[in-house]
């Protein structure tokens, strides 16, 4: 699933090219795909991208388009020179468009078409006024990189769950944003088990914990997010993360820090990755 550095990395590289550009149809090839009215879309114009979570916010003039990209759900904007977006890393990046998995196309003024991929259909497209995306998003905790998460906000979210601390800190009710690769990743920085029930992490572990997941975090977006197959290398697509990764996808591997085998086992339903020296 595509996470915070990886949504940011497709915000990003999608602003500056869809910032001005007017809508002139959407062809939903998917109804499951797209919730909306898409002869309401056309004419509108675009006047900011962002992102809130893992969610992608395409502000019209006139409502707005909120996306989720789920699972294995792509944003690739293609015009003449080149293709920019990412997601779920797959042949979509580099074959032709549409594909059999392309649910949503949205085509510009300009040109340029942008496509919604989303091989297992998890993923969506929603055309939501601005009071229906402020009551969507009030769903979510603040995300792990704003300011108002800090180490006090943290620990007293945590005091509240006997349930391991990995699986809380996914919880996006509690902080936005994580996902299973930083996670892993911040944890083994930060020393702590994974399994670890979170109301027993003291306030000084959870200091050295929020650091260590704004670390990997920032450190991600800065690489673009992680491409973790074949296609890491698609220019205008992929990220860098997965080059500097810890302990995530290394089983068996030397931990980078006292060389004992990284561990893998099952946890919530995902495969989590530690080191059982350093973790405690």
């Amino acid at each position: 699933m595509p996470e915070l550095p990886e949504v940011e990395t497709i915000v990003k590289r999608l602003k500056s090219e869809l910032v001005g550009e007017v809508i002139t149809r959407v062809e939903v090839k998917r109804a499951k795909s797209f919730q909306g009215n898409t002869k309401q879309l056309k004419g509108r114009r675009i006047v900011d991208v962002s992102r809130r979570a893992k969610l992608i916010l395409i502000k019209l003039n006139q409502d707005n388009l909120l996306i989720h990209l789920k699972m294995t759900g792509q944003l690739i904007l293609i015009n003449d020179h080149k293709r920019l977006g990412g997601g779920h890393p797959s042949a979509d990046w580099i074959g032709g468009l549409p594909s059999s998995h392309t649910r949503v196309i949205i085509y510009l003024m300009s040109g340029q078409v942008l496509y919604f991929n989303d091989q297992r259909v998890f993923g969506w497209i929603r055309q939501m006024s601005d009071q229906a995306v402020d009551q969507e998003l009030a769903q979510y905790g603040p995300d792990i990189i704003n300011v108002r998460v800090t180490a006090g906000y943290l620990y007293q979210r945590l005091q509240a769950r006997s349930s391991a601390i990995k699986l809380v800190l996914l919880d996006s009710r509690v902080v936005a944003g994580l996902g299973n690769i930083y996670v892993c990743d911040g944890l083994f920085l930060a020393g702590i088990n994974p399994q670890k029930k979170a109301k027993t992490v003291s306030l000084s572990q959870v200091t050295k914990l929020l650091t260590a997941l704004k670390t990997v975090i920032n450190r991600a977006i800065k690489l673009g997010g992680a491409s973790i197959n074949t296609y890491r290398q698609v220019d205008g697509l992929s990220g860098g993360y997965q080059d500097e990764l810890l302990v995530y996808g290394r089983e068996d591997m030397p931990c980078p820090q006292c060389g004992a085998k990284i561990e893998r086992f099952k946890q919530g339903g995902r495969s989590t990755f530690w080191c059982r020296q350093c973790q405690r």
